[in-house]
């Protein structure tokens, strides 16, 4: 079995990731399964909505989506022992405050419980006035989202690849990974 490709794209919201995602399964050769922050905090959603919301508690539910994105890595961990490639979109912050329990930040947890695959890790960014600019235009993001999200972003992530989207199209960053993931990998 051929080893799996993982692509992790990490920025903040609407600079670009998911539309990455997306153009890439249309363009690469190979097939990848697509995996998001988003996707995991979304299937969390309800049930902290409904356990720990309504009572104020939101350090609890904190805890509860933190934990689904380890979930997400250890989903992913799954589909590449299974020779299935992985698109990540996601965010990797500087602190893991509300996964306490783990000690560790999330980029250490994925790397943990992905040690032994080759993880190829994507800046995806743009100037965060865009993003602002984007966030108003998506209307389900909070405006200074990206802002606050970058100010908790981990700085230590060592990169493979970086691409702008603010200087290029969404397809021509797909191209640029896929081809630097073809390179290196």
């Amino acid at each position: 079995m051929e080893k799996a490709k993982i692509i992790f794209l990490n920025g903040v919201t609407s600079s670009g990731k998911t539309s990455i995602s997306k153009a890439i399964q249309e363009i690469a050769d190979d097939d990848f399964y697509h995996l998001s922050n988003d996707m995991f905090h979304d299937l969390e959603a309800e049930i902290i909505n409904k356990k720990y919301l309504n009572y104020g508690d939101l350090v609890e539910g904190d805890i509860y989506m933190a934990e689904s994105i380890i979930i997400m890595y250890h989903t992913v961990k799954v589909l590449a022992e299974q020779g299935t490639n992985v698109i990540v979109d996601g965010m990797l912050f500087e602190t893991n405050g509300f996964i306490k329990k783990y000690n560790k930040t999330n980029y250490d947890s994925m790397q943990s419980i992905l040690d032994g695959f080759d993880v190829f890790m994507v800046e995806v960014f743009c100037p965060l006035d865009e993003c602002r600019r984007r966030n108003i235009a998506r209307g389900d993001r909070g405006e200074n989202q990206s802002h606050e999200q970058n100010e908790i972003m981990n700085k230590k992530i060592k990169y493979d690849f970086s691409v702008d989207t603010s200087i290029h199209s969404v397809e021509e960053c797909a191209n640029k990974i896929i081809s630097e993931v073809k390179a290196t990998r």
